[in-house]
């Protein structure tokens, strides 16, 4: 008889990460309508397209007999276009930051760093949609590595590339998203603690957290599922797939709190509380 209880987890799981991507996106658009400044708005809306990105299931299987869905399908499902979107929301918001900052530091010499992260992303892109569409079946292969580079065999410098970057799943999904948004997360952290901005430092804090936690646990989880040399199919429709999806639960989690940071209607329970007793006794003298 076969086991029912790892697909249905794997299930719930991908409901948990939606329900909460979700409810991120609905609070970070529905701030953004009632906040005035135009960084702010910004801040919401980038934060709101982040959260939908989680709530959409990464794995969608698409069948086909035609060459470009299956490779549309790869592309969507492996390739690190979600990574790209989150970063460039940090490359946006961490000059914020540095100009909220009194003392205007430089973080981690971001405009330098900034310009490889960049040029990492062109490279790991434009090698996955050329492999994709080589030989978009690699990606299932139990050797995909071996796959990728039989598939480039007729190209020398694509197949020095693929073995150089350790191209498929493992090696340049850590190399291609992973450390990009680690080191992001980390300048997003440092320029929330400088910041005098009230506004936004809750808000970046937040989101800097929950990207460094995804990071940490998709290394964590990655390094535990190539150890035990875990099929595609376990982690991605039985009990493999709950603690890749616990790791996007967390993110979605930390980007509510920090949509949800951005309302003006937080900091109303700190102003009433600065009220003197002296000021709250003419208050109610005067509702008399």
């Amino acid at each position: 008889m076969p086991d029912s209880l790892g697909p249905a987890l794997a299930a719930l799981s991908y409901i948990a990460v939606a329900a909460i991507g979700l409810r991120a996106t609905y609070w970070a658009f529905a701030i953004r309508r009632r906040l005035m400044g135009r960084i702010y708005r910004d801040h919401a809306l980038w934060l709101g397209v982040v959260a939908l990105m989680i709530a959409i299931p990464e794995s969608i299987p698409l069948p086909s007999n035609n060459p470009f869905l299956n490779s549309l399908s790869v592309f969507y499902t492996y390739f690190p276009w979600e990574a790209l979107v989150a970063f460039a929301f940090i490359d946006s918001t961490i000059p914020l930051m540095r100009r909220s900052d009194p003392l205007l530091r430089g973080i981690l010499h971001w405009k330098k760093l900034r310009l490889g992260l960049w040029i990492l992303f062109a490279i790991t892109t434009v090698l996955g949609l050329y492999v994709s569409g080589q030989s978009p079946t690699c990606w299932l292969a139990d050797d995909a590595l071996a796959c990728a580079s039989y598939g480039g065999s007729n190209s020398s410098w694509l197949q020095a590339a693929i073995w150089t970057l350790g191209y498929f799943p493992g090696g340049y999904f850590m190399l291609a998203a992973v450390l990009p948004l680690m080191v992001g997360a980390v300048a997003l952290l440092i320029g929330a603690r400088r910041s005098r901005d009230m506004v936004l430092r809750d808000s970046v804090k937040w989101l800097g957290v929950g990207l460094l936690a995804l990071c940490l646990g998709l290394v964590l989880v990655g390094g535990v599922d190539s150890m035990l040399n875990l099929s595609n199919y376990y982690t991605t429709y039985s009990y493999g797939a709950v603690p890749w999806e616990a790791a996007f639960f967390i993110l979605g989690y930390a980007l509510y709190r920090s949509a949800r940071s951005l309302a003006p209607l937080n900091r109303l329970p700190t102003i009433e509380s600065e009220m003197t007793p002296l000021a709250r006794g003419e208050t109610s003298q005067l509702s008399n």
